[in-house]
Parts: C-alpha cells; sequence; structure tokens
C-alpha cells in the first residue's frame, strides 16, 4: 500500500481547488412583501440558515405571504470555472432566485436541496446580488409535496438551509451514493457524471478511500477511463476494497472518506469526497439486523420541525455544540441508539452529528396525511434520498405518520427501492404501531385501537415491531399538562393532583409501558415526544429553558428502562393477602451483541426500605436474548404498603446494571362484626356471591332467589342482584315485589347492571325508574378503566379503602374494573365513584327510593371474591382483598346490621 499511498498524495495534491464551495451563510438583508415586487428598502437582517421570524428588527411574518433574502457577495478566486451552481439547502415555503437581476428559477420543494445552474449570471471580478423569495405555507399550489402535520401551531417561512456556490470545470460530479458490502469488505461508488459542454470528453475517473480521522489510506486507487459525448450525463459504478475494514455500528461510529476525481488532459475538473460508513442494515423476518447481529431499536422521537416553532427555538436548530448535546450526548447518557426524526427532514447537521457520535436514525417524511401530486411526491422523495443516501446514520425511510396512500405505498416506494436498495421502508417492509394505552385509551388493548395493534399481535409479529408512540402524558417546560394532556389526567391521578405528581406518572408510565414492550419483544421502542415545541399539544422532555436542556425525571426513568442489560418484573396485581405465596417471572434483557452474566436480587422492602424478604438468583443471557424465570415470593406476614424490587448486578460491578420496582398493598382478610342477624336475598347466577357469602364465611342468612319464594323477600335486609340479573326476565317478572321492598326502607345493590351487553339497552329498576345502558364505541380514546376515584373518599362503601387501593384489581385484562358502558338511571342520583375520560363515567352511584335506597355497583368486584389457585394465567381473575372490603362494605351500609372490623395494626 506505501507505493499506492505515495500515489495518492500526489494525486490530492494535483486535485486542489478542482472544486471550490463558498458557503453564503451569514446575516442576509430581509424583507416581507409581495410576489411581483422588489422591497425598495432593505430594512431588516436575518440568519441564513434560520427562520423569518428571526428576522431583526422584528416583523409580523403571520401578516404576509413572501418574504424577500439579499446579500451580496464576491468571488476572490480568479480562477475560471466551466461549471457554477448555486446550491440551497432547504427553504419553505416554495422558492424564487435571482442573481444580479437575472431569474434562475425556483422549487416548491420545501425539505430538500435545490440546485441552480448559473450560466452567464456569475461575476467572476465584481460584486454579486443574490435574491431569494420565500412564501408562506398557503402560497404553495396543489401539487406540493409539503405534506400535514396536525399538530403543529406555527409553519414558519424561512430558508433553514445552507446556501452555497459551487464552482468547478467540466465534467463535474453531479451526485455521488455510496452502497456498503460489508461481505466483502467493498464499497460500491454509484457516480453521476455531466459534460455541461457541447464538446466530447474524455475523462479519468479516480476512486479511492481514506480513513476519516486519521486520513490513513484504506483502499488502492480505482481508475477508468470515460468518453462523454456533448452534454452528456453518465452514470458508473465503480467498487474498491477496504483493507482492515472496520464497521459502522453507534458503539463504534467510525467514518471513511470516499475520494472521487475527475481529469482530463487539462488537470482535474471536479473533485468530490463523501463521508460514509460501512453498515449494513435491514430486516429479516421479525427482526432487525445491523451488521449481521440482531438489534434492539430504543429511544425516542425529535419533532424536528415542531421544534422549530417553539418560541424559543431562536438559532438552537443550527448550533452545533447544542445539537450534540441534545442528540448525542444526553441520548446516550440515557442509553438511547435510535431516534424517529418525526414528521420532516431535519438540517444536515443533525445527520453528520450522528454519523459520527453513533445514533440511529428513522427518517420521515413530513405526511401526516399525504398532498401534492404523484409526480411532484416522487420528484421530492428522489432528491430526499439523494441528500441523504450516504448517512450510515440514517437506516430507514419513513414515507407516512398514521395514514395510508396507495399510490405512495404501491407504486412511489417501490421506485425508491429501485433509487437506494439498501435500507427498509415503512410502511412497505414493517409498520408502526402508535399503542396510546395505559393513558388515552385502556391499560392494555386487546384489539386494533387506532394506529395500533393489540398488544398480543405485537408479540406475535411476523415481520419487526415497532412501537414508537406512546405515553400520551405531555407537560411543558413547567410541569403543566398540555391541551391533550388535560382531557386524560384526572382518569389516572383524580382531581387533586401536583406538578410533582404529573411528572412522576410521566417517568412512571415511560418506565412500565417500555418494560412491557420489552418483554413482548419489541424491536424498536420509542416513547412519544422527546423534542418538540414546548407550548404545542405534545411537549418535550426538558424542564425550564430548551437552551439549557435540563430532563424531566421521565428521561431518569427511561436510562433504567433502556438498559441493554436490563430486567422486568412481570406483575399486574397490586394487592395480596399477608403471608401470600405468588409466583412471578422475572424477564433479563441482554441487548449487547455478546453474552452477559450475572445475580438477579429480588425482594421485598417495607416503606422504609427496610428488608422483609429476599432471594438471589444466578442469570446467564445470550446475546440479543431474553431470559425468564418464574420466581416465587412469599408476602409480608403484616399489612401495610411494599416493594417487589429486583436488582440487577453484572458479574464484577457494585452497582446495578437496571432494577425493576412493583407496589405491593397487603391486607389481612376482612373481616365481620355481627350486631344483629343480617338477612340477605342473592339474586345471581353467578355462584360466586353465593359461595362468598355464605355462613361458613360471614353471619349472614343468604335467600337464594328464585330457589327461595319472593314472599320472603320482606323478611330481608337488602337484595343483592348480581352481574347482569336486572335485565334478567326473572327480575322483570318481580318487579313488583321488588319496588315495593325498596320503598318500604329496605336496599337493593345492583352488580354491574351493564355485564355482557352489547347493545344500547333501557330496563326498568323499580317502578318509575329507568336504567339505561350503552356500550360506548371508544376503545381509541376511552374504553374500559382500571382507575376508580371515590367522590367522597370518607363514605361508609369506602371503608378502609384507600385511594391507591382503586388503581387495579386483581387479575383481568389490564385490571379492568369498570367496563366500557355508560350506565344511567332516570332519576336523581347520587354519584359515589367515577372513572374515565375526565371522570365523566359512573363506576357508583345511589338512587334514593320511597324510603330505601338502590346502589349501583359498577366495580368488579366479579371473579376476586375467592381464590383461584389453579389457573396460572396473568390476567386470570384472582382473590383481591380489596374487592372483598368493598362488597362487605356495601353490604354494611345497605344493612346497618354489621360493621367491619379494622385488623390495622
Amino acid at each position: 500500500m506505501e507505493n499506492t499511498a505515495q500515489e495518492i498524495r500526489k494525486t490530492i495534491a494535483s486535485k486542489r481547488n478542482a472544486r471550490i464551495v463558498v458557503l453564503l451563510n451569514g446575516m442576509w438583508e430581509f424583507e416581507s412583501g409581495e410576489a411581483k415586487h422588489f422591497p425598495l428598502v432593505w430594512s431588516r437582517r436575518v440568519p441564513v440558515p434560520g427562520l423569518v421570524d428571526l428576522a431583526e428588527p422584528a416583523c409580523e411574518w403571520e401578516n404576509s405571504d413572501y418574504f424577500w433574502y439579499r446579500t451580496k457577495f464576491l468571488l476572490n478566486d480568479e480562477r475560471e470555472y466551466e461549471a457554477a451552481f448555486l446550491r440551497i439547502g432547504q427553504a419553505q415555503y416554495g422558492t424564487a432566485v435571482w442573481l444580479n437581476g437575472i431569474r434562475l428559477g425556483g422549487s416548491i420543494s420545501c425539505y430538500t436541496s435545490q440546485e441552480y445552474f448559473l450560466d452567464g449570471s456569475l461575476r467572476k471580478a465584481e460584486e454579486n446580488e443574490l435574491v431569494i423569495r420565500v412564501g408562506s405555507k398557503a402560497t404553495l399550489p396543489p401539487e406540493s409535496a409539503v405534506g400535514k402535520d396536525l399538530e403543529k401551531k406555527k409553519f414558519i417561512p424561512g430558508i433553514w438551509g445552507d446556501v452555497s456556490i459551487v464552482l468547478s470545470d467540466s465534467p463535474r460530479i453531479s451526485l455521488v451514493q455510496i452502497i456498503p458490502h460489508i461481505a466483502t469488505n467493498e464499497v460500491e461508488a454509484r457516480i453521476s457524471i455531466e459534460n455541461l459542454l457541447a464538446v466530447q470528453k474524455n475523462i479519468i475517473v479516480e476512486v479511492f478511500v481514506k480513513e476519516k480521522s486519521s486520513a490513513t489510506v484504506a483502499s488502492e486507487i480505482v481508475r477508468r477511463e470515460l468518453k462523454l459525448t456533448p452534454n452528456e450525463r453518465f452514470e458508473i459504478a465503480i467498487h474498491c476494497t477496504i483493507e482492515n475494514c472496520r464497521l459502522w455500528s453507534p458503539d463504534s461510529p467510525f467514518q471513511y472518506e470516499l475520494h472521487v476525481s475527475l481529469s482530463d488532459r487539462s488537470g482535474q475538473t471536479d473533485v468530490v469526497v463523501t463521508t460514509f460508513g460501512m453498515r449494513e442494515f435491514k430486516v429479516v423476518g421479525p427482526y432487525f439486523y445491523l451488521n449481521g447481529q440482531k438489534i434492539f431499536l430504543k429511544g425516542g422521537n425529535i419533532a424536528f420541525h415542531r421544534f422549530l416553532s417553539d418560541p424559543e427555538h431562536g438559532t438552537l436548530p443550527w448550533n452545533k455544540e447544542w445539537i450534540k448535546r441534545v442528540l448525542i450526548d444526553i441520548p446516550k447518557e440515557h442509553n438511547f441508539n435510535f431516534f424517529r426524526n418525526h414528521l420532516g427532514q431535519m438540517y444536515p447537521l443533525w445527520y453528520e452529528l450522528a454519523d459520527e457520535y453513533g445514533m440511529l436514525i428513522q427518517n420521515e417524511w413530513q405526511f401526516w396525511g399525504t398532498t401534492g401530486a404523484k409526480e411532484q411526491i416522487t420528484k421530492e422523495f428522489t432528491e430526499w434520498l439523494h441528500d441523504n443516501w450516504n448517512h450510515p446514520s440514517i437506516v430507514i425511510w419513513d414515507a407516512l405518520n398514521e395514514s395510508k396512500d396507495e399510490i405512495v405505498e404501491k407504486e412511489i416506494i417501490p421506485e425508491m427501492k429501485k433509487i437506494d436498495p439498501v435500507r427498509p421502508w415503512e410502511p412497505a417492509d414493517f409498520l408502526e404501531d402508535h399503542p396510546y394505552i395505559y393513558s388515552l385509551g385502556p391499560v392494555l388493548n386487546n384489539q386494533s385501537l387506532g394506529f395500533t395493534r393489540s398488544v398480543q399481535e405485537i408479540e406475535r409479529s411476523a415481520f419487526p415491531s415497532v412501537v414508537n408512540e406512546f405515553v400520551w402524558w405531555w407537560l411543558d417546560c413547567g410541569g403543566n399538562p398540555t391541551e391533550l394532556t388535560k382531557q386524560v389526567i384526572e382518569r389516572w391521578l383524580g382531581r387533586q393532583y401536583t406538578k410533582e405528581d404529573l411528572f412522576h406518572h410521566q417517568a412512571f408510565l415511560a418506565q412500565e409501558l417500555v418494560e412491557l414492550f420489552r418483554r413482548l419483544r419489541v424491536k424498536a421502542i420509542q416513547p412519544f415526544v422527546y423534542l418538540s415545541n414546548n407550548d404545542g399539544p405534545t411537549s418535550h422532555w426538558f424542564q425550564g429553558p430548551i437552551s439549557e436542556l435540563k430532563p424531566k425525571p421521565v428521561l431518569t426513568a427511561l436510562k433504567n428502562a433502556f438498559a441493554p442489560f436490563g430486567l422486568s418484573i412481570e406483575l399486574w396485581d397490586r394487592h395480596f393477602f399477608v403471608n401470600e405465596k405468588r409466583t412471578v417471572r422475572i424477564f433479563v434483557f441482554n441487548d449487547f451483541s455478546e453474552r452477559k452474566s450475572g445475580e438477579v436480587q429480588l425482594k421485598i422492602v417495607d416503606r422504609n426500605r427496610a428488608l422483609m424478604w429476599q432471594t438471589r438468583i444466578e442469570v446467564g443471557v445470550a446475546p440479543a436474548e431474553c431470559w425468564i424465570r418464574p420466581v416465587e415470593i412469599m408476602l409480608p406476614d403484616l399489612e401495610g404498603i411494599f416493594a417487589l424490587r429486583a436488582e440487577l448486578f453484572e458479574q464484577s460491578n457494585a452497582q446495578p446494571a437496571a432494577f425493576s420496582e412493583k407496589t405491593l398493598h397487603v391486607f389481612l382478610p376482612p373481616v365481620v362484626n355481627q350486631k344483629e342477624h343480617t338477612k340477605i336475598a342473592l339474586l345471581s347466577e353467578n355462584s360466586e356471591l353465593k359461595d362468598f357469602l355464605s355462613p361458613a364465611n360471614f353471619p349472614f342468612s343468604v335467600f337464594h332467589l328464585p330457589s327461595s319464594p319472593f314472599s320472603e323477600l320482606e323478611e330481608c335486609d337488602a337484595l343483592l342482584v348480581g352481574e347482569g340479573m336486572v335485565r334478567d326476565p326473572l327480575y322483570q317478572s318481580h318487579i313488583n315485589e321488588i319496588s315495593e321492598f325498596v320503598r318500604s326502607g329496605h336496599s337493593l345493590i345492583v352488580f354491574e347492571p351493564e355485564f355482557d351487553s352489547i347493545a344500547r339497552e333501557t330496563v326498568p329498576l323499580v317502578h318509575g325508574i329507568q336504567l339505561s345502558m350503552e356500550f360506548r364505541l371508544d376503545s381509541e380514546k376511552g374504553g374500559y378503566d382500571s382507575y376508580v376515584f371515590a367522590e367522597d373518599p370518607s363514605h361508609p362503601i369506602f371503608r378502609k379503602i384507600d385511594k391507591e387501593h382503586l388503581k387495579f384489581f386483581n387479575g383481568a385484562f389490564g385490571g379492568e374494573m369498570v367496563s366500557q358502558h355508560n350506565v344511567t338511571a332516570s332519576s336523581e342520583y347520587i354519584v359515589l365513584a367515577r372513572c374515565g375520560l375526565n371522570l365523566s363515567v359512573i363506576a357508583a352511584a345511589e338512587i334514593p327510593f320511597g324510603n330505601g335506597k338502590i346502589i349501583i355497583n359498577r366495580i368488579q368486584t366479579r371473579g376476586r371474591l375467592l381464590s383461584n389457585e389453579r389457573s396460572s394465567d396473568l390476567f386470570a381473575r384472582r382473590a383481591d382483598p380489596v374487592a372483598r372490603q368493598l362488597l362487605l362494605n356495601l353490604i354494611s351500609y345497605v344493612s346497618n346490621d354489621f360493621t367491619t372490623k379494622s385488623q390495622r395494626h
């Protein structure tokens, strides 16, 4: 290689000034105005790159349709160049360009580069005047592929990419595409060459590779001779073998440079140096592979264009130091390796830093609903690929967000795959899921909701599962809920909460759901949204001024949840009996490419972190695999609030690599202290109620209807009507007796009247009162509920039941407590408990009737009164001490014949 290196050094020396790039970034003159008239006075200045809201003095840009930029420059190079081009990196929305009074053309592309041939308009030895006009979004024609963002507050125009003059001779290099072949240590360079002259040109193409950081030559020079006809455009593919090839990855982002030069008899006509990385990313069945190894992608979303509308954006999106902190330093500190740039191309420096420091990116177009003509979309998508196809950090192209388009999916993407054959596309090669569960939706979903499949389908996915939007819980930089968050807060926190509660719950949700998706072996996990506009509906994860980048607690939670050698306790139940034995599963994840070993320390601690129980388990996990072990735990022998905590220690490391923690509420079984003999009538097809309320358990006399005649009802203190029985013909045929029973001073408890109802129904409850039940079609924005809040916590039915005890009952899918129905009575009622979005769903209510009362209890005790030790199903309903307490409290309240005896220590 020494002779080759010497030859390359000579070649490099001879290529100096073959291509000159004159950067025109800086402060430009600026004015708002009309489409057809140049400003008469230039009274403002604005940075390029930047947006018009940065103009000084400020202008009311919202009230203008067009904006004019002007700069003047002098070319100091005395050499005569045969090719001169103006390049505008990105400008929005709609561009027109004049150089020295000559119109060069225009473009309606907003996210991709524009290039203009300066044929005769460029002055070599005197000052040049460049004028660029951009429009507001409203001025774009209907064929524009500008796209949609339904949650972006402002669409601010501006030249937001670099502006430069590119000088060379002819022929010139117009495009270089680099395709790594890691199996053979080869790089394939696809080079587009333009002969701009009306004469034939004989040229030599030379290609070689260098290491970027050390400048060490890494390949031989490869030469090809070409004969170009007048004004011909030609494409050639050249392969170079890299010696001692090093692959690019997030952990080792090794970069190379590909040097391409063109020469004719007179010397070099053009030189292009392109940075690249040797890496291969592809889809294989249900997995992503990076460089031949499975990879799990973990990170967040960067809504770059939403951030451009943030009041504090300033020049931060173009500031290298700030970009590095927000894109590289902070994410890597929190175990991120992946971002989706959401709805729109970022400024190129972001990708360059991702290349240099190792961050994977899913590059998404701004299509939350498509716009434009097929021809224009194809043109802009092609420009998009040309601008970005050599970035090793970009591993996925993403055409659509939460939308469908047959033309894009069936016609345009297949053509794009021919242009760039080495990257997968969403939605062609896999589909994203946006499960806004445990927030806008229910805790878990067993059906498709909005833009997500069920959790079971995600777990069994035949293609890589990508969950890149979840945690519907956005807080601004001061901890205030955004408009979208306000509708869900009370559902999970009730009406009384603090900012600390809001921060804590956001972190809790992120931890819980990331653990869930890792247990489901989801291949890409990205809560929403890491960076966005603070004053928008989906604010970012930073507190205080965005320039300071102070992380919110959610990032601390994600650092632990994303630990590459991490773990999770699979446990949804929260209520337990003293001395209870329970088997839980421990998951240990190894996202590394080598085997990991260590120890799991599983323990139960009290609120003061005092140890109550502990066990240790040795673990060894193969690369990119998950270790699962069932472990039997022993609950404490006293009541109280405890935590089940698992800590994972890697060998020879005193600090845990990760932890998982679940809350345990431990109870003594509720006991009844009888005052007088209590008589209960029971109308139910559910044998569980009958067995639980038997004299063997409690001092009740239970009359089972209809085996006992309804004539004996008057001897009872209360009638309990089981789940769905109020709609049963037996109940309806005896409504006269039941009505008189309640009117005369007795009580009626109706459990889950809506049980198994799928239609809208109205049935008589007692004389003069109708009960209406309707199944809500709101699974995506509502669904069943697992948190219930007492209207008056001191009410007797909530005796010995704290606020935290009404969050999850044991078993059932997602800990369901109240079904996806609305139930209302036709008469006045007192709401005892609520749930749902804005706490708009009635969970329990009391209806006065005559001298008696009726309790409608929708909180599901069903399946939670008796032990179900035979079932190992994770979501099987199990005995729940709080459900038992609630039932006994209900009976106590309506009968006044006994009290529950406290056994708290």
